[in-house]
């Protein structure tokens, strides 16, 4: 199997693992004020003595990598004080003489709440586990956020286990988690995880999608670039400012949509250009300026500004053909563009825990429930 690192090289530079990095990254962070910096510091020193006579991880490192690896992902995201502290201390009291009580008395509630949500139920995957995750939701769906770094972390370093245990943790995500960040909104971790289970469970489909994924990156990306030029250059005109970005659609994605039954013309966010501006009626020009320079694509029109999806997602989505590219646009104000990518976590100013709608939570039940049926 190659290696991983090949392959996901933007994701390794999101993770940090050692501490004289981490001490620098935590200021950086806008959202942090004093009292967090002073919470995470915390933290970090006694992580650091309680995991000094841990094992190495099987990659060799020490084992204190890992909670600083998963802290680092989620302060770089934008969550917040109490979460990134929890993170560092995640697998404190499952995997050291550390208690639940101990920690109440170092760092009050809010952190032991967040650390017990995600303290597994034995070492191996169970049901009794999933169904804790869940449950966690209703007291902090923070928990969730440092689980799903942890199991990001967790799947970037699989490599090293051996392989039955590569494809039962990958199965896990593929089934588990996967299906929790897409309920819970949380895009840019779902195709990182994603693409990494199928990186386990089927590599040669894996390099085979990739390469067919970098052909189209290379056959068409460019012709994107030119849409979001020609866009910014008529609406600057009018004073209007926007900004923009291209992908292909995630390696795994394109692979569950072919096993569905699609030919790979028939997945109709392919190709992608997200486009941001300052407000929602910037965006309703936008979209009038798209349908001119190209031409629309009949039952693709979407509006989700106006009739938000039930995870939270907003943006106004189109298909256009342009020269020789079928492309999906999504245009969308830039707080639209944060909850696009991180759902529920996406707002620290907003009550989290109220962002976990009905929907949400009923979809999280009926996840268990299929679980137990299975």
């Amino acid at each position: 199997m190659s290696d991983v690192k090949n392959h996901f090289e933007k994701l390794g530079n999101q993770f940090i693992t050692n501490k004289n990095d981490y001490l620098k990254l935590i200021p950086s962070c806008k959202q942090f004020n004093e009292d967090d910096v002073r919470i995470i510091y915390k933290a970090l020193y006694k992580a650091i003595e309680l995991h000094k006579d841990s094992k190495p991880r099987k990659s060799g490192e020490a084992y204190i990598t890992h909670p600083i690896a998963v802290s680092s992902i989620l302060a770089g995201y934008g969550l917040d004080g109490m979460t990134v502290a929890s993170a560092l201390l995640h697998d404190t009291v499952e995997d050291t003489s550390y208690t639940l009580k101990e920690c109440e008395n170092d760092f009050g509630t809010t952190i032991t709440t967040l650390v017990d949500g995600v303290t597994k139920i034995g070492k191996d995957v169970n049901a009794a586990t999933h169904e804790k995750i869940i449950k966690s939701v209703d007291k902090d769906v923070r928990s969730i956020a440092i689980k799903v770094a942890d199991r990001l972390h967790n799947m970037y370093t699989l490599e090293f286990l051996k392989p039955s245990k590569q494809i039962e943790i990958s199965n896990e995500t593929k089934d588990f988690y996967v299906p929790i960040t897409k309920i819970l909104g949380i895009y840019q971790l779902k195709d990182e995880l994603q693409d990494l289970s199928l990186y386990y469970l089927n590599n040669d489909l894996f390099l085979k999608y990739e390469k067919k994924r970098n052909r189209l990156k290379n056959k068409y990306l460019s012709i994107c670039d030119e849409l979001g030029d020609e866009v910014q250059d008529v609406l600057s005109k009018s004073g209007i400012a926007m900004d923009y970005s291209t992908r292909v659609k995630n390696i795994g994605a394109i692979y569950e949509e072919l096993e569905n039954g699609k030919n790979i013309n028939e997945i109709d966010d392919l190709l992608a250009i997200k486009m941001v501006l300052t407000n929602p009626i910037m965006c309703y020009q936008a979209l009038g300026v798209v349908h001119e320079l190209g031409m629309p694509v009949v039952g693709k029109l979407e509006d989700f500004i106006a009739l938000p999806k039930e995870n939270g997602y907003r943006s106004l989505n189109t298909n256009i053909k342009y020269k020789d590219a079928d492309i999906q646009v999504r245009i969308r104000t830039d707080k639209m563009q944060g909850t696009n990518n991180l759902g529920v976590f996406s707002d620290l100013n907003d009550d989290i825990q109220k962002k976990v709608n009905s929907s949400m939570r009923k979809s999280l039940r009926k996840l268990q429930k299929n679980e137990k049926d299975d």
